[in-house]
């Protein structure tokens, strides 16, 4: 016999991208905001400060600012990471019930689902306009082009 294959639910899907979001994704985020980081205490030559004359930052050589860029964002998000992992996330999942429980009153309280039902219907019935005005058009350019 096969072995049985896991089965993907919505749930499972959703766990998987709210830890993606909540590790990776804002591990990643905290690691490109590092890079600017470096900016404000080191600058490379270039022409906007002469070569280096007039610089009121660090000269360093352009390796060496991706070095330090590439080394900073690393620590950062190495940090930033085992914070959300071990506090935040922790913290997240304890309130993500509470949050769950008051997102659904507010959505009943302003009627979301009546909302949706008539958007759906008002999109429905544009969409029907929209294929019948194309059949429509369609077949008067074939017409159009049978009779020549």
């Amino acid at each position: 016999m096969p072995a049985s294959t896991p089965i993907l639910t919505r749930k499972k899907i959703g766990q998987y991208c709210y830890d993606k979001l909540t590790g990776t994704f804002m591990g990643f985020l905290i690691g490109m905001s590092a890079t600017s980081l470096v900016a404000q205490f080191f600058e490379t030559k270039s022409i906007r400060n002469l070569w280096g004359l007039t610089a009121k930052k660090t000269i360093v050589d352009k390796n060496t600012f991706a070095y330090l860029e590439w080394f900073i964002s690393l620590v950062i998000v190495f940090i930033v990471f085992e914070i959300f992992t071990n506090y935040i996330k922790i913290y997240l999942d304890k309130q993500l019930p509470l949050l769950k429980i008051q997102l659904l009153r507010w959505a009943i309280k302003h009627d979301l689902p009546g909302m949706s039902k008539n958007a759906r219907l008002l999109l429905n019935r544009k969409s029907v306009s929209m294929f019948a005005a194309m059949q429509h058009g369609t077949k008067a350019a074939l017409d159009k082009f049978s009779k020549k």
